[in-house]
């Protein structure tokens, strides 16, 4: 029975893994483009998006690296 608890609690972290993961590569690419390529006006949308995706990632890395 703990073999597949475990294999469930693995999954269920890689696929939160391969969320946060999308999100980090997302932003940083993002980053590139309206940092070198947009006026500082356009990227208030961009950036709130940004700040939304970042509390989640982090949210979601704090609660990874207390899991027990």
């Amino acid at each position: 029975m703990k073999d597949v608890e475990l294999l469930k609690i693995y999954e269920e972290m890689l696929i939160k893994a391969d969320s946060l993961l999308h999100i980090f590569k997302h932003e940083k690419n993002k980053r590139g483009k309206f940092t070198y390529r947009k006026l500082p006006q356009a990227n208030l949308e961009p950036a709130k998006e940004s700040l939304e995706n970042a509390k989640y990632f982090f949210k979601h890395i704090n609660m990874l690296c207390s899991y027990e």
